[in-house]
């Protein structure tokens, strides 16, 4: 019979061959291994660094488009919009180095900013409560229209019932397509924005510090929030700013969607607009927080006085004309229309 002591000895020779086969073999293939692991890191370390210098050359060459395109800017915009209003909407989270910009982009083409209307987060809430509210807001501010101006009306969207109603309203306030013949009068725009500002929808921005705008504009920019909005309720709030941007393009001589790149992406109002699912073609420009961008806003407006313009996607993302996109020439001078020359015979 075989004892315990030799069961014990046969495990042990088997663990101690196993161990020392290891230690052999290891030996064996450690400097061949070691040697193709220290040239696969050259090799990563070699292609980093090409990335790198590349990616800095990529920074260095958009830096320099920058300049050129700000030292440019005058002489690009000169004239462009002569004669022309321009109000902004800004949506929640619109950055203010973008709406800076735009601003300055449009005065350099020789428009007029009549101030900011700044939607609120309130004004994209689809629950009942705000949709009953906003319905009631716009009521009550239709009635201060005066008889004879119709109201923008875009196809109606049961998910945003209450944001539709009050961007009829506002569009009708905030735009006219005649600057020589406004549809209301400023104290009537601002008793309808005065409304849904006190019910907590949007915040009105005037020029130089006033609580007022400037009048009727002629034109429209809509300036997205600088980031996309969430999963949740991205779809109800770009429907509502699409919206909204299309009652501004009807009741006036143009209106354009414009966001930062980070804010124009997927899940984004502009994003809606290029692909489609928005079902609704307007004008956009997608990189409008780089002094090429705000170029190509002013231009883009340019392009949608003539006389039948044709809307297009402005910027770097895909489906997107690159820039720098349309080249217009300067703006024709405003001359009073053929029912004010009659109104000034009398």
């Amino acid at each position: 019979m075989i004892d315990f002591r030799y069961h014990l000895v046969s495990i042990v020779a088997v663990f101690l061959a196993l161990a020392i086969g290891v230690v052999v073999g290891s030996q064996a293939v450690a400097p061949n291994l070691a040697d193709r692991l220290n040239k696969l890191a050259a090799a990563e370390a070699k292609q980093n660094k090409a990335l790198y210098a590349h990616n800095t050359q990529l920074k260095n060459q958009i830096a320099a488009d920058q300049a050129f395109a700000q030292a440019a800017e005058g002489s690009l915009l000169r004239g462009l919009l002569d004669g022309q209003r321009v109000v902004l909407v800004l949506a929640p989270g619109a950055d203010s180095t973008t709406v800076d910009g735009v601003m300055t982009a449009l005065g350099k083409a020789g428009a007029d900013v009549t101030g900011q209307v700044a939607l609120s987060s309130q004004f994209f809430d689809t629950s009942p409560a705000t949709e009953e509210q906003l319905k009631t807001t716009a009521a009550t501010a239709a009635k201060l229209v005066p008889a004879g101006v119709t109201l923008p009306h875009a196809t109606l969207d049961p998910q945003i019932s209450g944001q539709q109603a009050a961007a009829q309203v506002i569009a009708a306030a905030v735009v006219t397509k005649d600057p020589l013949l406004p549809t209301l009068t400023a104290p009537q725009s601002q008793q309808i924005l005065t409304g849904f500002a006190n019910a907590g929808f949007l915040q009105i921005n005037g020029v130089n510090g006033n609580a007022a705008l400037a009048g009727q504009a002629t034109m429209a920019v809509v300036v997205l929030p600088a980031t996309v909005p969430p999963a949740k309720t991205a779809v109800p709030f770009n429907l509502a700013l699409v919206s909204l941007t299309q009652d501004l393009q009807e009741a006036s001589k143009g209106a354009l969607l414009a966001g930062a790149l980070k804010g124009s992406g997927p899940r984004s109002a502009v994003e809606a607009v290029v692909n489609g699912s928005a079902g609704v073609t307007l004008t956009t420009v997608d990189n409008a927080e780089t002094v090429t961008g705000q170029i190509i806003v002013a231009q883009a407006l340019r392009e949608l006085l003539n006389p039948h313009p044709t809307p297009s996607a402005y910027g770097v993302r895909p489906n997107a004309a690159p820039s720098p996109a349309p080249s217009p020439v300067a703006s024709p001078s405003v001359s009073p229309s053929s029912s004010s020359r009659k109104k000034s015979k009398k």
